[in-house]
């Protein structure tokens, strides 16, 4: 069990009041308090999506539901943010909670990209460890904070730069990995070496 001084408040916002209660019920029996408004982190289902504006005044953000969400939420959630499946188990949904109330960002396997190769493995399928990507190193500080799972607005706050210049280092970076999404790109630059979380 999570130390109760470390537990975040948590704001319930869900079309149906079955998955409420449900939701409700698992965070009480971990110590956890649902608030009806102003919690650390706000938790969401699909009603949400194309609400950024709200999203984006929240502190962290859990939404459940739709895989859309793994593409939304680090541009719109300030904080930390989750997203899980709508069949997510109630220990996917505490680590969500617990992840984004920590300002980290949490997926599910199923929307990990797959593991790396081992060394090994990556000389027998002559595939290079590092390969020819070279970032620059405001690429690789934007890279790194993306790893973090900072929105562009944050990141640029991060950096002292406007939201334009990270963007245009965030296409950069996707462009060089060979990938087209956060998740991708963070994945990429581990197995790469060039960021370690």
């Amino acid at each position: 069990m999570v130390p109760a001084s470390t537990l975040p408040t948590v704001q319930l916002a869900l079309g149906s009041p079955l998955v409420a209660a449900g939701v409700r019920a698992l965070l009480a029996s971990v110590g956890v308090s649902v608030v009806e408004e102003g919690g650390t982190v706000l938790v969401v289902d699909d009603a949400w999506l194309g609400r950024s504006a709200e999203l984006a005044q929240a502190g962290a953000v859990v939404a459940v539901g739709s895989v859309a969400w793994a593409g939304v939420l680090p541009e719109v959630a300030p904080g930390g943010w989750a997203a899980l499946p709508s069949d997510a188990t109630p220990a996917e949904l505490l680590a969500g909670v617990l992840g984004a109330a920590a300002g980290l960002a949490v997926l599910p396997p199923t929307l990990l990209p797959p593991p790396s190769l081992s060394a090994e493995e990556d000389e027998e399928e002559d595939l290079p460890l590092t390969g020819d990507v070279t970032l620059t190193p405001r690429e690789r500080d934007v890279l790194a904070l993306l790893a973090e799972g900072l929105s562009n607005k944050r990141a640029a706050r991060e950096l002292g730069v406007t939201e334009s210049t990270v963007k245009f280092h965030v296409q950069a970076v996707y462009s060089k990995l060979g990938v087209q999404s956060r998740a991708a790109a963070v994945a990429r630059g581990i197995q790469l070496g060039l960021v370690s979380v």
